[in-house]
Protein backbone atom coordinates (compact mmCIF):
# COMPACT_ATOMS: atom_id res chain seq x y z
CA UNK A 1 0.00 0.00 0.00
CA UNK A 2 1.84 3.63 -0.94
CA UNK A 3 1.24 5.85 1.74
CA UNK A 4 1.79 9.58 1.21
CA UNK A 5 1.12 12.26 3.76
CA UNK A 6 3.17 15.10 2.97
CA UNK A 7 3.62 15.79 -0.66
CA UNK A 8 5.68 18.83 -0.21
CA UNK A 9 8.66 17.00 1.43
CA UNK A 10 12.00 16.67 -0.89
CA UNK A 11 14.76 15.52 1.11
CA UNK A 12 17.86 17.23 1.28
CA UNK A 13 21.03 16.33 -1.17
CA UNK A 14 23.89 15.16 0.98
CA UNK A 15 27.27 16.73 2.00
CA UNK A 16 30.56 14.90 1.10
CA UNK A 17 33.31 16.98 2.43
CA UNK A 18 37.10 14.80 0.81
CA UNK A 19 40.37 14.92 1.84
CA UNK A 20 43.28 14.70 -0.74
CA UNK A 21 46.95 16.28 -1.06
CA UNK A 22 44.77 19.15 -2.93
CA UNK A 23 43.20 20.26 0.02
CA UNK A 24 39.80 19.69 1.61
CA UNK A 25 36.70 19.68 -0.76
CA UNK A 26 32.86 20.11 -0.52
CA UNK A 27 30.56 18.96 -2.95
CA UNK A 28 26.55 19.40 -2.16
CA UNK A 29 24.20 17.73 -3.97
CA UNK A 30 22.93 14.33 -5.40
CA UNK A 31 22.94 12.97 -9.21
CA UNK A 32 24.25 14.85 -11.59
CA UNK A 33 24.18 18.02 -10.49
CA UNK A 34 25.99 19.12 -7.90
CA UNK A 35 28.41 22.17 -6.04
CA UNK A 36 31.83 22.00 -5.47
CA UNK A 37 33.78 23.98 -3.01
CA UNK A 38 37.68 22.97 -2.84
CA UNK A 39 41.09 24.58 -2.69
CA UNK A 40 40.39 26.24 -6.83
CA UNK A 41 37.11 27.62 -5.33
CA UNK A 42 33.63 27.58 -5.98
CA UNK A 43 31.83 25.63 -9.59
CA UNK A 44 28.83 24.20 -10.28
CA UNK A 45 29.22 20.48 -12.31
CA UNK A 46 27.53 18.70 -14.73
CA UNK A 47 26.95 15.34 -15.84
CA UNK A 48 24.99 12.71 -18.39
CA UNK A 49 24.96 9.45 -16.57
CA UNK A 50 25.68 6.58 -18.75
CA UNK A 51 28.05 8.91 -21.98
CA UNK A 52 31.21 9.92 -19.75
CA UNK A 53 30.29 13.92 -21.04
CA UNK A 54 30.58 16.38 -17.66
CA UNK A 55 30.62 19.77 -17.78
CA UNK A 56 32.32 22.49 -15.31
CA UNK A 57 31.19 25.99 -14.45
CA UNK A 58 33.95 27.96 -11.98
CA UNK A 59 31.69 30.32 -10.04
CA UNK A 60 32.13 33.25 -7.85
CA UNK A 61 31.35 33.29 -3.93
CA UNK A 62 30.28 37.10 -2.51
CA UNK A 63 32.93 38.75 -1.50
CA UNK A 64 35.67 36.04 -2.29
CA UNK A 65 38.89 37.07 -4.19
CA UNK A 66 41.11 35.00 -6.05
CA UNK A 67 43.91 33.99 -3.90
CA UNK A 68 47.45 34.98 -5.43
CA UNK A 69 50.27 32.55 -5.35
CA UNK A 70 52.87 34.24 -3.27
CA UNK A 71 56.63 34.19 -4.83
CA UNK A 72 58.00 30.83 -3.65
CA UNK A 73 61.21 32.91 -2.18
CA UNK A 74 59.35 34.90 -0.22
CA UNK A 75 58.37 33.79 2.90
CA UNK A 76 54.94 34.29 4.59
CA UNK A 77 53.69 35.60 7.49
CA UNK A 78 52.19 32.97 9.94
CA UNK A 79 48.81 35.49 11.49
CA UNK A 80 48.26 34.08 15.52
CA UNK A 81 45.01 35.42 16.69
CA UNK A 82 45.95 37.87 19.94
CA UNK A 83 45.46 36.39 23.56
CA UNK A 84 42.53 38.26 25.28
CA UNK A 85 42.72 41.67 26.77
CA UNK A 86 43.49 41.23 30.90
CA UNK A 87 39.67 42.22 32.33
CA UNK A 88 38.16 41.36 28.92
CA UNK A 89 35.36 38.54 28.68
CA UNK A 90 36.36 35.36 27.02
CA UNK A 91 33.78 34.20 24.34
CA UNK A 92 33.42 33.94 20.60
CA UNK A 93 32.13 36.17 17.67
CA UNK A 94 28.64 36.19 16.92
CA UNK A 95 27.63 32.90 14.87
CA UNK A 96 26.61 35.45 12.20
CA UNK A 97 30.06 36.20 11.09
CA UNK A 98 32.28 33.40 12.39
CA UNK A 99 31.64 30.54 9.77
CA UNK A 100 34.45 29.79 7.21
CA UNK A 101 33.83 31.47 4.00
CA UNK A 102 34.09 28.26 2.09
CA UNK A 103 31.75 26.62 4.21
CA UNK A 104 28.75 28.83 3.82
CA UNK A 105 27.11 26.60 1.24
CA UNK A 106 26.98 23.99 4.10
CA UNK A 107 25.68 26.42 6.36
CA UNK A 108 23.48 26.98 4.05
CA UNK A 109 22.24 23.21 3.40
CA UNK A 110 21.63 23.19 7.12
CA UNK A 111 19.92 26.05 8.40
CA UNK A 112 17.44 24.63 5.14
CA UNK A 113 17.10 21.41 7.14
CA UNK A 114 16.03 23.21 10.37
CA UNK A 115 13.59 24.79 9.06
CA UNK A 116 12.22 21.92 6.92
CA UNK A 117 12.23 20.07 10.63
CA UNK A 118 10.71 22.67 12.70
CA UNK A 119 7.69 22.51 9.92
CA UNK A 120 7.57 19.02 10.40
CA UNK A 121 7.81 18.24 14.25
CA UNK A 122 4.33 19.49 15.15
CA UNK A 123 2.87 17.32 12.55
CA UNK A 124 4.73 14.47 13.60
CA UNK A 125 4.42 15.28 17.34
CA UNK A 126 0.28 15.20 16.24
CA UNK A 127 0.42 11.89 14.46
CA UNK A 128 2.74 10.14 17.49
CA UNK A 129 -0.47 10.99 19.86
CA UNK A 130 -3.00 10.22 17.33
CA UNK A 131 -0.60 6.70 16.72
CA UNK A 132 -1.23 6.01 20.04
CA UNK A 133 -4.72 7.05 20.89
CA UNK A 134 -5.72 4.96 18.43
CA UNK A 135 -3.68 1.71 19.30
CA UNK A 136 -5.16 2.07 22.79
CA UNK A 137 -8.33 2.43 21.16
CA UNK A 138 -8.15 -0.43 19.46
CA UNK A 139 -6.62 -2.49 22.01
CA UNK A 140 -9.43 -1.93 24.43
CA UNK A 141 -12.12 -2.89 21.44
CA UNK A 142 -10.06 -6.12 21.12
CA UNK A 143 -9.91 -6.99 24.51
CA UNK A 144 -13.73 -6.63 25.26
CA UNK A 145 -15.90 -9.10 23.11
CA UNK A 146 -19.38 -7.18 23.26
CA UNK A 147 -18.32 -3.97 21.70
CA UNK A 148 -16.06 -6.12 18.92
CA UNK A 149 -19.51 -7.82 18.14
CA UNK A 150 -21.90 -5.35 18.35
CA UNK A 151 -20.26 -2.83 16.18
CA UNK A 152 -18.13 -5.01 14.24
CA UNK A 153 -18.10 -2.38 11.18
CA UNK A 154 -17.11 -0.23 13.73
CA UNK A 155 -14.47 -2.27 14.95
CA UNK A 156 -12.94 -2.96 11.32
CA UNK A 157 -12.86 0.94 10.47
CA UNK A 158 -10.71 1.50 14.06
CA UNK A 159 -8.75 -1.06 12.60
CA UNK A 160 -7.91 0.91 9.45
CA UNK A 161 -7.72 4.03 11.30
CA UNK A 162 -5.57 2.56 13.45
CA UNK A 163 -2.93 1.30 10.51
CA UNK A 164 -3.08 4.55 8.52
CA UNK A 165 -2.45 6.36 11.69
CA UNK A 166 0.93 4.19 11.93
CA UNK A 167 1.81 4.45 8.28
CA UNK A 168 1.73 8.31 9.24
CA UNK A 169 3.78 8.34 12.17
CA UNK A 170 6.30 5.72 10.45
CA UNK A 171 6.54 8.17 7.43
CA UNK A 172 6.96 11.48 9.27
CA UNK A 173 9.73 9.84 11.53
CA UNK A 174 11.36 8.80 8.15
CA UNK A 175 11.16 12.58 6.83
CA UNK A 176 12.26 13.98 10.26
CA UNK A 177 15.30 11.66 9.79
CA UNK A 178 15.98 12.35 5.84
CA UNK A 179 15.68 16.48 6.55
CA UNK A 180 18.69 16.33 8.74
CA UNK A 181 21.90 16.62 6.43
CA UNK A 182 23.41 13.44 5.81
CA UNK A 183 27.50 14.32 5.74
CA UNK A 184 30.19 11.93 4.56
CA UNK A 185 33.91 12.15 5.60
CA UNK A 186 36.26 10.91 3.12
CA UNK A 187 39.28 10.01 5.01
CA UNK A 188 42.76 8.71 3.79
CA UNK A 189 43.87 6.10 6.48
CA UNK A 190 46.05 7.57 8.25
CA UNK A 191 44.16 10.63 8.91
CA UNK A 192 41.05 8.42 9.96
CA UNK A 193 43.50 7.01 12.60
CA UNK A 194 45.12 10.10 13.98
CA UNK A 195 41.30 11.68 14.30
CA UNK A 196 40.72 8.06 16.19
CA UNK A 197 43.22 9.02 18.39
CA UNK A 198 42.04 12.48 18.70
CA UNK A 199 39.05 10.89 20.12
CA UNK A 200 40.40 9.02 22.41
CA UNK A 201 42.22 11.70 24.04
CA UNK A 202 38.92 13.06 24.25
CA UNK A 203 37.57 10.05 25.52
CA UNK A 204 40.38 10.44 28.12
CA UNK A 205 39.94 13.90 28.77
CA UNK A 206 36.20 13.58 30.23
CA UNK A 207 37.60 11.75 33.05
CA UNK A 208 39.49 14.73 34.41
CA UNK A 209 37.19 15.05 37.97
CA UNK A 210 37.02 18.84 36.77
CA UNK A 211 36.98 20.66 33.57
CA UNK A 212 35.84 24.20 33.69
CA UNK A 213 34.76 27.29 31.29
CA UNK A 214 37.05 30.12 31.90
CA UNK A 215 34.64 33.17 31.17
CA UNK A 216 36.74 35.76 32.22
CA UNK A 217 40.39 36.70 33.57
CA UNK A 218 40.89 40.32 35.66
CA UNK A 219 44.36 41.49 37.04
CA UNK A 220 44.20 41.93 40.54
CA UNK A 221 45.72 44.57 42.55
CA UNK A 222 47.80 42.26 44.68
CA UNK A 223 48.69 44.92 47.73
CA UNK A 224 45.35 46.18 47.94
CA UNK A 225 43.50 42.75 47.82
CA UNK A 226 46.99 40.33 49.50
CA UNK A 227 46.88 37.94 47.22
CA UNK A 228 49.55 36.08 46.01
CA UNK A 229 47.28 35.71 42.39
CA UNK A 230 47.96 37.93 39.42
CA UNK A 231 44.50 37.37 37.76
CA UNK A 232 41.29 36.52 39.53
CA UNK A 233 39.17 34.37 37.25
CA UNK A 234 35.55 33.48 36.94
CA UNK A 235 34.84 30.46 35.66
CA UNK A 236 32.02 27.22 35.11
CA UNK A 237 32.61 23.72 35.27
CA UNK A 238 31.37 22.01 31.91
CA UNK A 239 31.97 18.29 30.45
CA UNK A 240 33.52 16.80 27.34
CA UNK A 241 32.27 14.20 25.83
CA UNK A 242 32.26 12.25 22.51
CA UNK A 243 28.82 12.35 20.30
CA UNK A 244 27.19 14.27 17.53
CA UNK A 245 25.29 17.28 16.82
CA UNK A 246 21.71 17.11 16.28
CA UNK A 247 21.83 19.60 12.66
CA UNK A 248 24.05 16.35 11.28
CA UNK A 249 23.41 13.16 10.15
CA UNK A 250 26.81 11.18 10.54
CA UNK A 251 28.18 8.06 11.40
CA UNK A 252 30.98 8.82 13.82
CA UNK A 253 31.03 10.44 17.17
CA UNK A 254 33.30 13.55 17.62
CA UNK A 255 34.80 15.62 20.16
CA UNK A 256 32.16 17.51 22.00
CA UNK A 257 32.94 20.57 24.27
CA UNK A 258 30.85 22.35 26.88
CA UNK A 259 30.31 25.79 26.43
CA UNK A 260 28.81 27.95 29.70
CA UNK A 261 28.24 30.92 27.21
CA UNK A 262 25.09 28.89 25.84
CA UNK A 263 27.24 26.75 23.40
CA UNK A 264 28.86 23.56 21.93
CA UNK A 265 32.02 23.04 20.34
CA UNK A 266 31.58 19.83 18.11
CA UNK A 267 35.45 18.83 16.83
CA UNK A 268 34.65 17.23 12.86
CA UNK A 269 36.84 16.02 10.47
CA UNK A 270 36.71 18.88 7.97
CA UNK A 271 35.17 21.96 10.48
CA UNK A 272 34.29 22.85 13.80
CA UNK A 273 30.69 23.13 14.63
CA UNK A 274 29.97 25.69 17.02
CA UNK A 275 26.55 25.16 18.03
CA UNK A 276 24.52 27.73 20.06
CA UNK A 277 20.79 27.00 18.84
CA UNK A 278 18.64 25.47 16.06
CA UNK A 279 18.69 28.45 14.55
CA UNK A 280 22.46 30.27 15.72
CA UNK A 281 25.34 28.51 14.24
CA UNK A 282 29.00 28.40 12.80
CA UNK A 283 31.31 26.42 10.86
CA UNK A 284 34.86 27.10 11.27
CA UNK A 285 37.35 25.74 8.91
CA UNK A 286 39.35 22.92 11.40
CA UNK A 287 42.62 24.34 9.73
CA UNK A 288 42.03 27.62 10.65
CA UNK A 289 41.42 26.81 14.25
CA UNK A 290 44.27 27.20 17.17
CA UNK A 291 44.76 25.44 20.27
CA UNK A 292 46.72 26.81 22.60
CA UNK A 293 48.27 24.88 25.52
CA UNK A 294 49.99 25.68 29.02
CA UNK A 295 50.19 24.42 31.71
CA UNK A 296 49.21 26.84 35.17
CA UNK A 297 49.36 27.81 38.66
CA UNK A 298 46.17 27.86 40.46
CA UNK A 299 45.14 29.39 43.51
CA UNK A 300 42.40 26.88 44.35
CA UNK A 301 40.07 27.99 47.36
CA UNK A 302 37.44 25.60 46.20
CA UNK A 303 37.73 21.40 46.66
CA UNK A 304 41.12 19.77 45.46
CA UNK A 305 40.22 17.71 42.64
CA UNK A 306 42.20 14.39 43.49
CA UNK A 307 43.72 14.36 40.05
CA UNK A 308 44.75 17.85 40.27
CA UNK A 309 49.26 17.82 41.19
CA UNK A 310 49.70 20.26 43.93
CA UNK A 311 53.05 22.23 43.53
CA UNK A 312 53.04 24.76 46.53
CA UNK A 313 51.16 26.83 48.67
CA UNK A 314 50.11 30.65 49.71
CA UNK A 315 48.23 32.38 52.50
CA UNK A 316 44.61 33.37 51.87
CA UNK A 317 46.03 37.14 52.53
CA UNK A 318 49.80 37.34 51.51
CA UNK A 319 52.09 39.95 51.63
CA UNK A 320 54.01 40.86 48.41
CA UNK A 321 57.13 38.14 49.13
CA UNK A 322 54.67 35.49 49.94
CA UNK A 323 54.51 35.52 53.75
CA UNK A 324 51.03 35.49 55.56
CA UNK A 325 49.98 39.34 56.44
CA UNK A 326 49.46 39.20 60.26
CA UNK A 327 47.09 41.79 60.22
CA UNK A 328 44.40 38.63 59.70
CA UNK A 329 44.24 36.38 62.86
CA UNK A 330 42.27 33.60 60.82
CA UNK A 331 44.83 33.74 57.94
CA UNK A 332 45.20 30.14 56.14
CA UNK A 333 46.99 28.27 54.02
CA UNK A 334 45.46 27.94 50.47
CA UNK A 335 47.02 24.41 47.98
CA UNK A 336 48.55 26.16 44.64
CA UNK A 337 48.14 23.47 41.91
CA UNK A 338 48.93 22.78 38.20
CA UNK A 339 46.15 22.63 36.14
CA UNK A 340 45.98 22.38 32.48
CA UNK A 341 44.86 25.52 30.02
CA UNK A 342 43.24 25.03 26.61
CA UNK A 343 42.64 27.96 24.39
CA UNK A 344 40.84 27.56 21.40
CA UNK A 345 40.72 30.60 18.71
CA UNK A 346 40.69 31.44 15.02
CA UNK A 347 41.01 34.70 13.09
CA UNK A 348 37.27 34.64 12.36
CA UNK A 349 36.99 35.23 15.92
CA UNK A 350 36.65 31.76 18.05
CA UNK A 351 37.50 32.58 21.25
CA UNK A 352 36.87 29.98 24.04
CA UNK A 353 39.34 29.16 27.01
CA UNK A 354 39.11 25.55 29.51
CA UNK A 355 40.84 24.76 32.37
CA UNK A 356 41.87 21.41 33.27
CA UNK A 357 42.30 19.71 36.84
CA UNK A 358 44.41 16.69 34.93
CA UNK A 359 47.12 18.83 33.33
CA UNK A 360 48.59 15.61 31.59
CA UNK A 361 45.02 14.59 29.81
CA UNK A 362 45.01 18.08 28.79
CA UNK A 363 48.38 17.87 27.03
CA UNK A 364 47.39 15.07 25.79
CA UNK A 365 44.66 16.19 24.03
CA UNK A 366 46.81 19.08 22.78
CA UNK A 367 49.25 16.79 21.13
CA UNK A 368 46.46 14.53 19.69
CA UNK A 369 44.94 17.66 17.88
CA UNK A 370 48.57 18.79 16.93
CA UNK A 371 48.98 15.70 15.26
CA UNK A 372 45.81 15.27 13.33
CA UNK A 373 45.74 18.72 12.10
CA UNK A 374 49.71 18.32 10.80
CA UNK A 375 47.76 15.79 8.88
CA UNK A 376 45.17 17.62 7.14
CA UNK A 377 45.89 18.55 3.29
CA UNK A 378 46.58 22.70 2.87
CA UNK A 379 44.26 25.09 2.27
CA UNK A 380 45.60 25.90 -1.28
CA UNK A 381 47.36 24.30 -3.96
Amino acid sequence: MGWRFRKSFNPLPGVRLNFSPRGISTSVGAGPLRFYVGSQGAAVTARMPGTGISYRQPIHLPNSQTPQTPPSDVAQPHVIPPSPPTGAEIHSASTATLTTEGLEPVKELLTKAQDERRRLRPELQAAQEEAARLKNKCQRWSNGRFFRRLFKARFLQLGEMTTEAAYKQTELEEQERLSRLATEFDLPESLRDRFGRLCDAVAALAGSQRIWDTISSVATDRSRERTAASQSVQRQPVGVSLGSCDLIQSSIKVPCLMNANGGELFLYPAFLLYFVSQQSFALVDIREVQLNYNPMSFIEEESVPSDAEVIGHTWKKANKDGSPDRRFANNYQIPILKYGDVRLSSRSGLNEAYMISNERLAHAFEVAFANFQSALPSATV
